[in-house]
């Protein structure tokens, strides 16, 4: 995918993640090869724990692996991780885990707040 010096450019696909089951268990499996879905169709990238909602629900290990997940299936200047949280702080930690695998940049969105 071409980049033009900016963290992030074009369209941005907020993904789905795969449950396993009743739902309790992620697929990483299935997300990594959902990740590389857009790619693949000309998408400059995906958005890890977007707005879809899914990440609320997950523990700090999984929403962890998730950034993960998609930082190694499609490159991490390929990633806009999701920091959304129901506090600034909260949301400063996830933006800190998304540099730490090297996403290219985050979304942030401070639910309940003002």
């Amino acid at each position: 995918m071409e980049h033009r010096g900016k963290p992030w450019h074009g369209v941005m696909v907020a993904t789905a993640l795969p449950m396993r089951g009743e739902g309790l268990t992620v697929d990483f499996d299935a997300y990594a090869a959902h990740c590389l879905r857009p790619a693949g169709r000309g998408c400059a990238g995906v958005v890890a724990n977007g707005s879809l909602g899914e990440y609320q629900t997950l523990t700090s290990r999984e929403r962890a692996r998730v950034v993960d997940t998609a930082v190694e299936a499609v490159g991490g200047r390929d990633v806009m991780a999701g920091a959304g949280a129901y506090g600034a702080a909260e949301s400063r930690r996830w933006a800190e885990q998304a540099a730490v695998v090297r996403a290219a940049t985050e979304m942030a969105l401070a639910e309940g707040l003002r």
